[in-house]
């Protein structure tokens, strides 16, 4: 803010010292009226003024400015160098010769090599615009130049060349003109293709523009022969030197930032149309008038303005048929990226779901089956952290290369998130799924991929199939539980050992949301409790981790079961504890333990009395009960424990430490570790321990996921 105020302050003190200027040398010109040697003196010394200092601006915006406006700059120096070159060849004519400068002479030549050079000057400026429109800004220049040439030729110059040379008219006439090629450029090329002009163009501009009118009153009076050193047009020019002053001052003062091509130029066919219409009615009349027909010059210019027309026609088609042509890439690519994975080009997890909808309604209409392949790349967190994210990429993306060339022609490949895939299988059962899946984990894991300075990693995965529209499998519209299956299955297989297909309907008595025993009321409790304690998820957390690490250590399925039942409802004892004792940031005193310590018995209580469910009551009351027989409430040890609550007792603590509570904030993973192996054999069993850390080293244990608004449960 503080530089656009220093810029604001500068743009006005540099106007008010131009427009003194300007006062001074229209009191000047005024008072040199009377005196043939004071309108000499002002009209060829004090009048250079301007434009000498013009000259080292115009080298210092060049030298500010960047890109295509230096180039911009460069040329408008030279310019302005010619310009000074010509007001000192005139200045020196005055002086030296009786009569002034003669017309034409080397400062005519000067002054039309600094138009000549000024032209291409605003072009290249905004040569940013595509091909087609700065050609068409070129036609459009033509045209207008041409046309309004024409007609003051015909009009203004022609009646009066008998009193002059023709050399010294044309030269006179075409400074005007120019000055309105470069105008009508800067209109076409940069106001009508650019989103904004520099502001030291849009002075640029307004200098030229007086130019043209100051140079067509010049014409006029040289062809009456009126012309003076003190005649008042030569203020027109010292405002164009003002103007020109401070465009290059403003460039100095601060680099401008190129112009920023517009997609959908602002076309301006109207005006050359016009003109070049206005200008053949206009020879016509003037032909009519003088010799009663249409002269040969009149037709050849109606020809050329006509073919202008045609041509800038073609070129606006061409330009609006090549923009259609982008947008429609533009498009098609847009819809490619709303679709697909901008990482491994197959599609995203959005339209996979969406996909997943679909085939649902078909193969339920038909009465097909459909199944998932998910898949989940082993220890790929490993590879990260060993061989850095640029390798990561690259193993997705191979592996997202083979899982498509293992799949059937017809499967569709999605990347579900981070290192997990899914595969949509339409039409196929369970026994086809596993037969997929079994391809993609043998092609995933055939051939080791260097990924680092020659390190080579084999690429295994961990599979889940899960199948609707069969016996056993889920119903077609329950589209998230059978991405629930898979995923379980998936976890069943990491729980395994990892590099292994497993079936959602082989592992569906495991499926805790499917056990019709489990209470949903207590279950409820569950969560609310959980809420109470934090911001993430602590029961269903605490009872998936129990459930993979009972895998891990190959308990019976009916054990497994149990011991995830009994996790998820581990805490429901705390209902009984105020909450100011749960959400307590400081120390708790002997009373407050007291309280705390009988929850895992009033969860006990909870579950004999309020369900059926007491063959979970002595898990649920011992998960607090330490290896080493100093936990409470009943001091049980070792074996003695049961194993489902030495597993709860495991992930429990894991799950609370790893979350902010109100007395304590969330351990990072590694702080977590320590702690857990410091417990190992004294508050812990160590095999549990053991089959719990070796599931977070191959990744098993995820993330705390945020809690999600649980309704209370509703009775028929």
């Amino acid at each position: 803010m503080r530089v656009d105020g220093d810029q604001r302050r500068f743009v006005r003190r540099a106007a008010g010292a131009a427009v003194a200027w300007l006062a001074l040398f229209a009191l000047l010109t005024g008072v040199s009226q009377g005196s043939e040697t004071l309108a000499r003196f002002v009209g060829n010394v004090v009048y250079v003024v301007p434009v000498a200092l013009l000259a080292p601006l115009s080298y210092l915006a060049a030298r500010r400015a960047r890109g295509r406006l230096r180039t911009a700059w460069r040329l408008l120096a030279v310019s302005n160098l010619l310009w000074l070159a010509g007001e000192l060849t005139w200045s020196g004519y005055a002086y030296l010769r009786p009569g002034g400068a003669p017309t034409p002479s080397f400062a005519d030549v000067a002054y039309l090599a600094s138009y000549a050079v000024a032209l291409p000057a605003i072009v290249i400026g905004f040569g940013g615009a595509q091909a087609l429109r700065r050609a068409r800004g070129i036609v459009d220049s033509a045209l207008i130049t041409l046309g309004v040439g024409a007609v003051g030729w015909a009009l203004v110059i022609g009646p009066l060349l008998p009193g002059t040379t023709k050399a010294g008219a044309i030269v006179t006439f075409a400074q005007p003109l120019l000055a309105v090629s470069i105008v009508t450029a800067l209109v076409v090329v940069g106001l009508c293709c650019h989103r904004g002009v520099p502001p030291s163009f849009l002075l640029a501009g307004a200098s030229f523009a007086v130019a043209g009118l100051t140079d067509a009153g010049y014409a006029y009076l040289f062809m009456i022969h009126s012309y003076g050193d003190a005649s008042w047009l030569n203020l027109g020019w010292q405002l164009e030197a003002v103007l020109l002053c401070l465009a290059a001052a403003v460039a100095a003062r601060r680099t401008e930032p190129e112009p920023e091509v517009r997609g959908l130029d602002r076309d301006l066919a109207v005006l050359p149309a016009a003109v070049a219409v206005l200008s053949i009615v206009g020879l016509a009349a003037a032909d009519r008038f003088n010799d009663g027909r249409l002269t040969r010059s009149t037709l050849v210019i109606a020809v050329l303005l006509v073919s202008g027309l045609l041509l800038r026609q073609v070129l606006v088609t061409r330009d609006r048929t090549r923009l259609a042509a982008a947008l429609t890439v533009a498009l098609r690519e847009q819809e490619r990226l709303a679709v697909t994975d901008g990482l491994t080009g197959l599609y995203n997890r959005r339209f996979f779901q969406e996909m997943l909808r679909l085939d649902a309604e078909r193969a339920e209409r038909d009465g097909h089956a459909v199944s998932l392949v998910m898949i989940d790349l082993d220890r790929f967190k490993r590879i990260n952290d060993t061989c850095g994210h640029p390798a990561g990429d690259r193993v997705l993306v191979e592996a997202a290369d083979r899982i498509r060339r293992a799949v059937r022609p017809n499967d569709l490949v999605a990347r579900y998130g981070g290192e997990e895939f899914v595969c949509l299988l339409p039409g196929a059962g369970e026994e086809t799924a596993l037969e997929v899946a079994e391809q993609v984990r043998r092609a995933l894991s055939r051939t080791p991929l260097s990924v680092h300075d020659g390190h080579d990693v084999r690429l295994t995965a961990s599979l889940g199939v899960a199948s609707a529209g069969t016996r056993g499998g889920r119903a077609h519209g329950d589209l998230e539980g059978l991405i629930h299956d898979a995923d379980g299955a998936l976890y069943r297989a990491k729980a395994r050992g990892r590099d292994q297909v497993a079936a959602a309907s082989r592992v569906a008595d495991l499926a805790l949301d499917t056990d019709p025993d489990l209470p949903p009321a207590l279950v409820w409790l569950a969560d609310q409790i959980d809420a109470k304690l934090g911001s993430h998820e602590h029961s269903t957390a605490v009872s998936r981790w129990s459930l993979l690490t009972g895998a891990r250590l190959g308990l019976h399925q009916a054990t497994l079961r149990r011991t995830a039942a009994a996790a998820r409802l581990h805490d429901i004892g705390k209902i009984n504890v105020d909450d100011a004792i749960l959400t307590k940031p400081g120390r708790l005193g002997p009373a407050e333990w007291d309280v705390l310590r009988r929850h895992p018995e009033e969860g006990a209580r909870l579950l004999t009395e309020l369900s059926d469910r007491a063959d979970l009551a002595p898990l649920v009351g011992g998960h607090h009960e330490r290896y080493d027989g100093t936990g409470y409430p009943s001091r049980l040890r070792g074996d003695g424990i049961p194993i489902e609550a030495r597993i709860i007792a495991v992930c429990d603590s894991w799950a609370a430490m790893r979350a902010d509570r109100a007395y304590a904030a969330a351990l990072c993973e590694e702080e977590a570790r320590q702690q857990i192996q410091r417990g190992r054999g004294t508050q812990f069993d160590p095999a549990v321990v053991d089959a719990f850390l070796a599931l977070l080293d191959e990744g098993a244990i995820d993330d705390l996921a945020p809690l999600r608004h649980v309704e209370a449960p509703t009775h028929a």
